[in-house]
């Protein structure tokens, strides 16, 4: 379990220092990347500014489509069976994930819900994108990594998505929502305003424990991690990072949250 005294510390990289492509912070990134694999990615004073006006309006358009009657036309029209993608409900959550590709080519139809609010999706998901493949090319280039799924190019499929999520308060705090994980896929983006996330505590001998340590909530940051593939194609130099997810401290509340998913080409 975790205690009061085991928080983390990881590191804070600016985004537009790493933009511009500031020798230190592509140093202090590639050694977030080396060790724990989980850092802050902070986005204040920088060309994103405008995802914090567009993440409120997100969760506010999000809790409207998932308080909806489970059996109503916006989510069984958006139900997709045998994959992520669309609208999910699982036992004490609900997700809404959009394929980046499909959306970027026009293919994919939003519910009604969200229609109104797509100017604050079509930004979300170009920022996060953006940021996503900045970090990774500036940490692969400065580890000699060739990683060929670095493209923009929505006309090759690729699992990369946005998903929304929504936990009503049923869960006690502190405890486990999702069990020790690593990520598929290159790397995960989470915005977050709660502390839900928490890492190992190894032993001298690099040994996972049964100790656990809380991510605390950095102001104007996101939290970015390495994912499995990643570490894999940098023969273990960049670490996937363990973590699981918990209900967060004081009284039960939907908790909202979103993730961007940078996963490779389907093969």
């Amino acid at each position: 379990m975790a205690s009061k005294d085991n928080v983390a510390s990881l590191a804070v990289v600016d985004y537009e220092a790493l933009a511009n492509k500031d020798a230190g912070e592509i140093k202090k990134l590639v050694q977030a990347c080396e060790t724990v694999g989980m850092f802050y990615l902070n986005l204040r004073n920088s060309r994103m500014d405008a995802i914090f006006e567009d993440i409120p309006t997100i969760f506010e358009t999000g809790n409207s489509f998932f308080t909806l009657p489970h059996d109503c036309k916006e989510k069984t029209d958006s139900l997709r069976e045998g994959m992520e993608r669309g609208y999910h409900a699982g036992k004490g959550f609900e997700y809404y994930e959009i394929a980046r590709d499909e959306y970027q080519l026009g293919k994919w139809v939003l519910p009604a819900t969200f229609e109104p609010r797509k100017d604050c999706i079509d930004r979300t998901i170009n920022c996060f994108n953006r940021v996503i493949q900045t970090v990774l090319s500036e940490v692969c280039a400065a580890s000699g990594i060739g990683i060929p799924e670095l493209s923009d190019d929505p006309t090759v499929p690729s699992d990369t998505a946005l998903k929304l999520l929504y936990k009503p308060p049923l869960h006690e705090p502190g405890k486990v929502i999702h069990p020790w994980h690593t990520d598929f896929g290159l790397a995960t983006l989470l915005w977050y305003d709660e502390v839900t996330t928490q890492i190992p505590i190894y032993d001298k001998e690099g040994k996972q424990t049964e100790d656990w340590q809380t991510v605390p909530v950095v102001d104007g940051a996101v939290l970015i991690n390495i994912a499995d593939e990643l570490a894999g194609k940098s023969g273990g130099r960049l670490h996937s990072t363990v973590h699981r997810v918990v209900a967060p401290p004081g009284p039960m509340r939907v908790r909202n949250g979103i993730i961007y998913l940078l996963r490779p080409y389907k093969v």
